[in-house]
Protein backbone atom coordinates (compact mmCIF):
# COMPACT_ATOMS: atom_id res chain seq x y z
CA UNK A 1 0.00 0.00 0.00
CA UNK A 2 2.69 2.67 1.10
CA UNK A 3 4.57 1.62 -2.69
CA UNK A 4 0.95 1.97 -4.10
CA UNK A 5 0.79 5.54 -2.93
CA UNK A 6 4.64 6.68 -2.83
CA UNK A 7 5.79 5.02 -5.76
CA UNK A 8 9.35 2.17 -5.70
CA UNK A 9 12.44 4.08 -4.61
CA UNK A 10 10.53 6.96 -2.87
CA UNK A 11 12.56 8.29 0.18
CA UNK A 12 9.31 9.92 2.02
CA UNK A 13 9.95 6.78 4.64
CA UNK A 14 8.90 9.18 7.56
CA UNK A 15 5.12 9.05 6.84
CA UNK A 16 3.66 5.95 8.10
CA UNK A 17 -0.41 4.83 7.70
CA UNK A 18 -2.14 3.92 10.63
CA UNK A 19 -4.31 0.90 10.80
CA UNK A 20 -7.67 2.51 9.18
CA UNK A 21 -8.15 0.21 6.34
CA UNK A 22 -11.45 1.27 5.52
CA UNK A 23 -10.23 5.31 4.80
CA UNK A 24 -7.11 3.59 3.42
CA UNK A 25 -8.98 1.60 0.74
CA UNK A 26 -11.10 4.39 -0.27
CA UNK A 27 -7.89 6.10 -1.02
CA UNK A 28 -6.26 3.61 -3.34
CA UNK A 29 -7.01 4.41 -6.90
CA UNK A 30 -9.46 1.82 -8.56
CA UNK A 31 -6.88 0.59 -10.97
CA UNK A 32 -4.17 -0.59 -8.12
CA UNK A 33 -7.72 -2.39 -6.31
CA UNK A 34 -8.41 -4.23 -8.99
CA UNK A 35 -4.66 -4.64 -10.15
CA UNK A 36 -5.79 -4.22 -14.26
CA UNK A 37 -2.82 -2.24 -14.99
CA UNK A 38 0.46 -2.49 -14.45
CA UNK A 39 2.67 0.63 -12.84
CA UNK A 40 -1.27 2.46 -12.64
CA UNK A 41 -0.30 4.01 -9.40
CA UNK A 42 0.87 6.46 -8.27
CA UNK A 43 -1.22 8.43 -10.53
CA UNK A 44 1.27 10.54 -12.84
CA UNK A 45 1.20 14.33 -12.24
CA UNK A 46 -0.71 14.70 -15.62
CA UNK A 47 -3.34 13.00 -13.85
CA UNK A 48 -3.41 14.98 -10.96
CA UNK A 49 -5.85 18.17 -12.40
CA UNK A 50 -6.24 19.05 -8.82
CA UNK A 51 -2.65 18.69 -7.05
CA UNK A 52 -3.37 19.46 -3.63
CA UNK A 53 -6.58 17.44 -3.85
CA UNK A 54 -5.27 14.98 -5.00
CA UNK A 55 -2.08 14.74 -2.52
CA UNK A 56 -4.72 15.13 0.80
CA UNK A 57 -5.97 12.11 -0.61
CA UNK A 58 -2.64 10.33 -0.73
CA UNK A 59 -1.64 11.34 3.35
CA UNK A 60 -5.59 12.60 4.50
CA UNK A 61 -5.75 9.24 6.42
CA UNK A 62 -4.02 9.33 10.01
CA UNK A 63 -0.22 9.71 10.24
CA UNK A 64 2.82 9.18 12.19
CA UNK A 65 6.47 9.05 11.85
CA UNK A 66 8.38 5.91 13.31
CA UNK A 67 10.01 8.00 15.62
CA UNK A 68 5.97 9.05 17.13
CA UNK A 69 4.92 5.67 16.85
CA UNK A 70 7.80 4.53 19.12
CA UNK A 71 6.33 7.17 21.62
CA UNK A 72 9.43 9.61 20.80
CA UNK A 73 9.90 13.20 19.34
CA UNK A 74 9.15 13.51 15.91
CA UNK A 75 12.46 15.37 13.60
CA UNK A 76 11.64 17.93 11.05
CA UNK A 77 11.75 16.45 8.00
CA UNK A 78 11.18 17.95 4.75
CA UNK A 79 11.42 16.37 1.02
CA UNK A 80 10.67 17.45 -2.43
CA UNK A 81 8.65 14.85 -4.77
CA UNK A 82 9.50 14.97 -7.26
CA UNK A 83 12.99 16.80 -6.79
CA UNK A 84 13.63 19.36 -9.86
CA UNK A 85 17.72 19.52 -9.23
CA UNK A 86 17.53 22.78 -10.37
CA UNK A 87 21.14 25.15 -9.75
CA UNK A 88 21.95 25.63 -6.63
CA UNK A 89 22.30 29.19 -7.29
CA UNK A 90 18.16 29.12 -8.35
CA UNK A 91 17.23 27.81 -5.18
CA UNK A 92 15.44 29.61 -2.85
CA UNK A 93 17.78 31.26 0.06
CA UNK A 94 17.68 33.81 2.81
CA UNK A 95 16.14 37.11 1.96
CA UNK A 96 14.11 35.49 -0.56
CA UNK A 97 10.71 36.16 -0.98
CA UNK A 98 8.74 32.80 -2.16
CA UNK A 99 5.31 32.11 -3.20
CA UNK A 100 3.58 28.90 -1.49
CA UNK A 101 0.50 26.74 -1.87
CA UNK A 102 -0.01 24.56 1.22
CA UNK A 103 -1.99 22.30 2.84
CA UNK A 104 -1.80 21.42 6.46
CA UNK A 105 -2.91 18.33 8.33
CA UNK A 106 -2.93 17.29 12.12
CA UNK A 107 -1.63 13.52 12.77
CA UNK A 108 -4.82 12.19 12.49
CA UNK A 109 -5.18 13.52 8.66
CA UNK A 110 -8.02 16.39 10.20
CA UNK A 111 -7.18 19.29 7.38
CA UNK A 112 -6.78 22.17 9.85
CA UNK A 113 -5.64 25.03 7.50
CA UNK A 114 -5.43 25.47 3.16
CA UNK A 115 -4.23 29.07 1.25
CA UNK A 116 -1.16 30.61 -0.11
CA UNK A 117 1.33 32.01 1.72
CA UNK A 118 4.29 34.95 0.71
CA UNK A 119 6.89 35.54 2.80
CA UNK A 120 10.85 36.23 2.61
CA UNK A 121 12.69 33.84 4.12
CA UNK A 122 15.02 35.06 7.36
CA UNK A 123 12.33 37.69 8.43
CA UNK A 124 10.69 35.24 10.90
CA UNK A 125 6.95 36.28 10.42
CA UNK A 126 5.70 32.34 9.53
CA UNK A 127 6.35 29.67 11.22
CA UNK A 128 10.17 28.48 11.66
CA UNK A 129 8.96 25.08 10.00
CA UNK A 130 7.68 27.25 6.84
CA UNK A 131 11.72 28.74 6.43
CA UNK A 132 13.29 25.62 7.12
CA UNK A 133 10.96 23.53 4.55
CA UNK A 134 11.69 26.18 1.51
CA UNK A 135 15.35 27.20 1.98
CA UNK A 136 16.86 24.76 -0.55
CA UNK A 137 13.55 24.77 -2.85
CA UNK A 138 13.35 25.00 -6.21
CA UNK A 139 10.58 26.87 -7.64
CA UNK A 140 7.68 24.24 -8.77
CA UNK A 141 8.71 21.42 -6.27
CA UNK A 142 6.13 19.96 -3.87
CA UNK A 143 7.94 19.46 -0.97
CA UNK A 144 6.52 17.22 1.96
CA UNK A 145 7.14 18.10 5.56
CA UNK A 146 6.85 16.82 8.85
CA UNK A 147 7.08 19.94 11.26
CA UNK A 148 7.32 19.25 15.60
CA UNK A 149 6.28 21.45 17.81
CA UNK A 150 9.49 23.49 17.91
CA UNK A 151 9.63 24.21 14.61
CA UNK A 152 5.56 24.72 14.26
CA UNK A 153 3.11 26.53 16.98
CA UNK A 154 5.17 24.99 20.22
CA UNK A 155 2.84 24.35 23.54
CA UNK A 156 0.64 27.06 22.48
CA UNK A 157 -2.34 26.08 20.87
CA UNK A 158 -3.12 27.95 17.32
CA UNK A 159 -6.54 27.67 16.13
CA UNK A 160 -7.59 24.18 14.78
CA UNK A 161 -3.99 22.75 16.29
CA UNK A 162 -3.82 21.43 19.51
CA UNK A 163 -0.81 22.78 21.65
CA UNK A 164 2.09 20.37 21.02
CA UNK A 165 1.19 19.09 18.15
CA UNK A 166 3.53 17.57 15.01
CA UNK A 167 1.93 19.23 11.75
CA UNK A 168 2.32 17.72 8.09
CA UNK A 169 2.60 19.94 4.96
CA UNK A 170 2.03 19.30 1.67
CA UNK A 171 3.33 22.95 -0.74
CA UNK A 172 4.07 23.89 -3.70
CA UNK A 173 6.66 26.29 -4.18
CA UNK A 174 5.25 28.44 -7.03
CA UNK A 175 7.84 31.34 -6.80
CA UNK A 176 11.39 32.39 -5.59
CA UNK A 177 11.49 36.08 -5.93
CA UNK A 178 15.27 37.60 -5.73
CA UNK A 179 15.62 41.52 -5.80
CA UNK A 180 19.42 41.25 -7.59
CA UNK A 181 19.62 45.06 -7.79
CA UNK A 182 17.74 47.45 -5.39
CA UNK A 183 17.00 50.87 -5.46
CA UNK A 184 18.85 53.29 -3.26
CA UNK A 185 16.18 54.63 -1.12
CA UNK A 186 13.44 53.14 -2.68
CA UNK A 187 10.66 54.86 -3.81
CA UNK A 188 7.21 56.23 -2.41
CA UNK A 189 4.07 53.55 -3.18
CA UNK A 190 2.75 55.74 -6.66
CA UNK A 191 6.29 54.86 -8.22
CA UNK A 192 5.39 51.22 -7.40
CA UNK A 193 4.55 48.36 -9.80
CA UNK A 194 0.98 47.62 -8.73
CA UNK A 195 -2.21 46.28 -10.03
CA UNK A 196 -4.20 48.65 -12.69
CA UNK A 197 -1.18 50.27 -13.53
CA UNK A 198 0.93 49.76 -17.20
CA UNK A 199 4.72 48.78 -16.37
CA UNK A 200 7.63 48.71 -18.86
CA UNK A 201 10.12 46.53 -18.21
CA UNK A 202 13.51 45.43 -20.25
CA UNK A 203 13.11 41.10 -19.93
CA UNK A 204 14.80 38.04 -20.46
CA UNK A 205 13.94 34.41 -19.93
CA UNK A 206 14.73 31.31 -20.35
CA UNK A 207 14.15 27.89 -18.95
CA UNK A 208 15.65 26.23 -16.19
CA UNK A 209 17.12 22.72 -16.50
CA UNK A 210 19.07 21.19 -13.99
CA UNK A 211 22.96 22.20 -15.35
CA UNK A 212 21.97 25.48 -17.05
CA UNK A 213 19.82 27.66 -18.56
CA UNK A 214 17.93 25.99 -20.99
CA UNK A 215 15.67 27.62 -24.49
CA UNK A 216 15.46 31.54 -24.10
CA UNK A 217 11.79 32.07 -24.69
CA UNK A 218 11.54 35.63 -24.15
CA UNK A 219 13.83 38.56 -24.95
CA UNK A 220 12.40 42.16 -25.18
CA UNK A 221 13.83 45.57 -23.72
CA UNK A 222 10.61 47.80 -23.85
CA UNK A 223 7.87 45.20 -22.62
CA UNK A 224 5.03 46.63 -21.62
CA UNK A 225 2.20 44.95 -19.70
CA UNK A 226 -1.00 46.08 -17.46
CA UNK A 227 -0.97 45.16 -13.98
CA UNK A 228 -4.31 43.95 -12.70
CA UNK A 229 -6.02 42.31 -15.94
CA UNK A 230 -8.37 39.29 -14.61
CA UNK A 231 -7.76 37.67 -18.44
CA UNK A 232 -4.15 38.09 -18.44
CA UNK A 233 -2.68 34.90 -19.66
CA UNK A 234 -0.67 32.73 -16.97
CA UNK A 235 2.61 33.78 -17.87
CA UNK A 236 1.91 37.31 -17.36
CA UNK A 237 -0.12 36.56 -13.51
CA UNK A 238 3.76 35.46 -12.98
CA UNK A 239 5.27 38.56 -13.87
CA UNK A 240 2.52 40.54 -11.69
CA UNK A 241 3.58 38.41 -8.72
CA UNK A 242 6.95 38.61 -9.02
CA UNK A 243 7.18 42.65 -9.66
CA UNK A 244 4.45 43.96 -7.59
CA UNK A 245 5.93 46.44 -5.39
CA UNK A 246 9.16 46.59 -7.55
CA UNK A 247 10.76 50.21 -8.26
CA UNK A 248 11.72 52.05 -11.86
CA UNK A 249 15.05 50.86 -12.12
CA UNK A 250 15.14 47.82 -9.85
CA UNK A 251 16.31 44.69 -10.93
CA UNK A 252 14.60 40.97 -9.93
CA UNK A 253 14.85 37.47 -11.10
CA UNK A 254 12.30 35.26 -10.56
CA UNK A 255 12.55 32.01 -10.79
CA UNK A 256 8.14 30.60 -12.11
CA UNK A 257 7.14 27.35 -11.18
CA UNK A 258 4.76 25.80 -14.21
CA UNK A 259 2.08 27.45 -12.55
CA UNK A 260 3.46 30.78 -13.30
CA UNK A 261 4.43 30.15 -16.14
CA UNK A 262 2.98 28.01 -18.74
CA UNK A 263 1.24 25.32 -17.06
CA UNK A 264 0.71 21.84 -18.65
CA UNK A 265 0.13 23.31 -21.82
CA UNK A 266 3.57 24.96 -22.29
CA UNK A 267 4.16 27.59 -24.26
CA UNK A 268 2.25 27.81 -27.95
CA UNK A 269 5.29 27.99 -29.77
CA UNK A 270 6.89 24.58 -27.73
CA UNK A 271 10.03 27.20 -26.56
CA UNK A 272 8.71 25.96 -22.97
CA UNK A 273 7.41 22.71 -22.52
CA UNK A 274 4.64 21.60 -20.40
CA UNK A 275 5.81 21.70 -16.34
CA UNK A 276 8.74 23.30 -17.14
CA UNK A 277 9.85 26.23 -14.69
CA UNK A 278 11.59 28.99 -15.98
CA UNK A 279 14.09 32.10 -14.75
CA UNK A 280 13.40 35.69 -15.79
CA UNK A 281 15.77 38.52 -15.15
CA UNK A 282 13.94 42.01 -15.16
CA UNK A 283 14.49 45.32 -14.83
CA UNK A 284 11.93 47.75 -14.49
CA UNK A 285 12.19 50.47 -17.36
CA UNK A 286 9.10 52.57 -16.42
CA UNK A 287 5.85 52.54 -14.42
CA UNK A 288 3.12 54.62 -15.36
CA UNK A 289 -1.64 55.08 -15.38
CA UNK A 290 -1.90 55.06 -19.22
CA UNK A 291 -5.96 54.91 -18.25
CA UNK A 292 -6.10 57.17 -15.46
CA UNK A 293 -9.21 56.60 -12.97
CA UNK A 294 -10.59 60.09 -14.02
CA UNK A 295 -10.42 59.16 -18.05
CA UNK A 296 -13.40 57.28 -17.64
CA UNK A 297 -15.51 60.19 -16.36
CA UNK A 298 -14.25 62.11 -19.01
CA UNK A 299 -15.57 59.80 -22.13
CA UNK A 300 -18.97 58.96 -20.40
CA UNK A 301 -19.29 63.20 -19.55
CA UNK A 302 -18.40 63.80 -23.30
CA UNK A 303 -20.53 60.83 -24.68
CA UNK A 304 -23.47 62.25 -23.02
CA UNK A 305 -23.30 65.58 -24.14
CA UNK A 306 -23.03 64.15 -27.87
CA UNK A 307 -26.47 62.27 -26.75
CA UNK A 308 -28.12 65.10 -25.86
CA UNK A 309 -28.78 63.91 -22.37
CA UNK A 310 -27.27 66.49 -19.70
CA UNK A 311 -30.24 69.32 -19.15
CA UNK A 312 -29.19 72.92 -18.43
CA UNK A 313 -26.20 72.87 -20.32
CA UNK A 314 -25.02 75.39 -23.04
CA UNK A 315 -22.10 76.42 -24.95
Amino acid sequence: LYICFFGKGTNLNFLLFKANWFRLLQLIPDCCRRKTSVGCCPPTLKQRSDMFARAVLMISCSMLTAREAAGQTAEFQSEAEPALNCPDSYRARKGDKVIMEYIGLLANGTEFDRGQSEFTIGENKVIPGWEKGMTGGCAGERINMVVPPEFGYGDSPSDKVPAGSTIYFITQLQAVIRTTKPVAGGCNEGQKARPNIDVTMDIEGRVITPSADGQKFVDKPSLEVRFGNPKAIRFVRGLEAGLTGACPEEERLLLLGPDLAYGAAGKSDGKVKAGQSVRVEVRIVRVRDKKPADQGLVLDFLATISEGKLKNFSG
